[in-house]
């Protein structure tokens, strides 16, 4: 049956049965001898919004624990699972069997070692591309490397593109937590096939936990709720596709490496359009921004239709990549490149009988101001928060976290001043070859050594039509300020400023790992490079970009 017909089928089947019946997960065989009906699936398409529940990740224990240190053991391993009640269950990788992955909470001070084991089948869920740096053979198809995202861990802990380890192998990685609690996430690096693996479902929630924090009266336990935001596509068998597209929206044949992904289904904690019922109270929503390629300008909506005049709830970001904020910010929007992560507090008192959506209204691709038309549908809404539980009497009082110390690095200290220019290669179409950072790949010799315990600001100049979250491994930095520069100028080798320089927005004036750079900018930053000497990363966090091949090394040298 052509795919046509088979989705004709599939809608009839729909038409036939309005009422479905779950086997919690019996076979065909158990459910017929039990008398039980089977349950009619529904296409992706004509799936009903805002059925299902929330997943909260588990959180996983460590096996072992001494004086000194916890330890775990995390396995990948592939599952199937629903996406939506209305749909089969899907294949997946995931950390010990989940998507996302379990949730990970560490004390400051207090290190973990995690043996991360790889248990996945020798065959890829999706074609790969052999053309793309470490995708070639002999590589094998399945590979995975862990990156604690965020985390200042050293090199070998790290999760470089290039330690891949294949199925039936593993690796011991040591965290030292020494560094302020924040939302870090952990998801797989592994050289050339980041975008699948991480596509596939390997991604996950790390909480770091202080004494700072635990002081605060911040909302916890049920009103402290992880939300990891992608996009995904599923063919009418509710199984994952991986159809990236070129800048113009023509799709690419699988297997065949493209510049970006936009999925056609919004995903939250890997369920599709799910709902949770909330209390009229202030709750502390961490959320991360785990697409592929897709901006996200998320906002807490009131109004009972995207189309609608929007109804935008106000809210406060008390967080960032690195930790708390100075001070909290008051917003009604927060954007998020991918990887960044924004620490909010959302209270819902006064709403009590409401819906609010959470609702998303940045283009696809960002910013978008560049194309004539829209070759990607928009993913208007991810969730759905209904205030329809009674205040109960087991959450804590809570206050908005007062001033935290801040100290601003010092820009006369900067030892060097570093220029990066983002490109893009083109055919004779226009179309994307890849893209380089000074023209160079990863493969490239190293280039930036920088000293361990000196500061140095970092230029990224971007010469492309997209915006990009770029991401340092080791370090947090600080955002400096972004600048226009004039395009004609630079394509004769002058960096001519344009406009005043724009410091950063009050949600972003704290420590960060990953800052997005919008087409001709300047994006500038200050950095400390401390922790420990060794190789590391930078990089393009849109996954389809630093496979191929917008992904640079560093080297931190020991100082004198």
């Amino acid at each position: 049956m052509d795919s046509k017909h088979r989705r004709d089928f599939l809608k009839l089947c729909v038409a036939s049965i309005p009422a479905l019946v779950f086997t919690n997960g019996l076979s065909a065989k158990e459910t017929k001898g039990r008398g039980v009906a089977q349950p009619a699936y529904r296409t992706p398409d004509s799936l009903e919004r805002y059925i299902d529940p929330l997943p909260i990740p588990k959180q996983l224990k460590p096996y072992s624990t001494s004086k000194d240190k916890d330890q775990y053991r995390v396995r990948m391993l592939q599952f199937k699972r629903q996406m939506h009640s209305q749909l089969p269950p899907t294949r997946l990788w995931g950390y010990e069997g989940q998507y996302p992955g379990p949730t990970i909470e560490a004390l400051r001070g207090r290190p973990i070692v995690v043996q991360w084991e790889n248990h996945l089948p020798a065959q890829h869920i999706f074609e790969i591309d052999p053309h793309i740096h470490g995708a070639m053979s002999p590589a094998p198809a399945v590979r995975t490397v862990p990156h604690l995202h965020g985390s200042r861990s050293r090199s070998e802990s790290d999760g470089l593109p290039e330690k891949w380890f294949a199925p039936g192998s593993s690796a011991r990685y040591d965290y030292p937590n020494s560094q302020p609690a924040t939302t870090l996430w952990y998801h797989d690096h592994a050289l050339g096939i980041t975008r699948m693996n991480v596509y596939a479902g390997l991604s996950g929630f790390f909480l770091l936990r202080d004494d700072d924090e635990r002081s605060m009266d911040l909302p916890s336990g049920d009103y402290e709720i992880p939300l990891l935001l992608q996009d995904r596509t599923l063919d009418d068998l509710g199984q994952l596709v991986y159809s990236p597209t070129h800048d113009d929206g023509l799709k690419l044949p699988p297997g065949v490496w493209g510049p970006e992904f936009f999925g056609d289904l919004p995903v939250v904690n890997g369920a599709i359009l799910p709902y949770l019922n909330v209390e009229p109270r202030p709750y502390r929503l961490r959320i991360l921004n785990g697409c592929n390629s897709r901006f996200l300008n998320v906002s807490f909506n009131l109004a009972k239709s995207p189309t609608d005049i929007p109804s935008l709830v106000t809210f406060h970001q008390i967080g960032t990549d690195g930790g708390f904020l100075p001070n909290p910010a008051a917003l009604n929007k927060v954007l998020l490149g991918p990887a960044e992560r924004a620490d909010l507090i959302v209270d819902f008192s006064g709403h009590e009988g409401k819906i609010v959506t959470l609702s998303n209204n940045a283009a696809a691709p960002f910013p978008g101001w560049e194309l004539a038309s829209t070759n990607h549908a928009p993913l208007y809404e991810f969730m759905q928060f209904r205030v329809t539980l009674p205040v109960s009497n087991k959450g804590k009082s809570f206050r908005m976290p007062p001033p935290m110390p801040f100290a601003k690095l010092d820009e006369t200290k900067a030892t060097a001043t570093r220029d990066f220019v983002l490109s893009e290669l083109m055919d004779d179409k226009g179309r994307s070859l890849g893209l380089r950072i000074n023209d160079k790949g990863y493969d490239d010799p190293v280039t930036e050594h920088v000293k361990l315990g000196s500061i140095e600001k970092w230029r990224f100049i971007n010469t492309t039509e997209d915006s990009h979250p770029m991401h340092l491994h080791l370090v947090q930095f600080q955002i400096l300020h972004r600048q226009g520069f004039n395009a004609g100028a630079f394509l004769s080798g002058k960096l001519q400023f344009m406009g005043a320089p724009r410091p950063p927005q009050a949600n972003e004036a704290g420590w960060k790992d990953t800052a997005v750079v919008n087409p001709r900018d300047v994006l500038t930053i200050i950095v400390r490079f401390e922790g420990y000497t060794g190789r590391y990363l930078f990089h393009c966090h849109m996954l389809e970009h630093e496979d191929n091949d917008m992904m640079r090394p560093f080297e931190v040298v020991p100082e004198g």
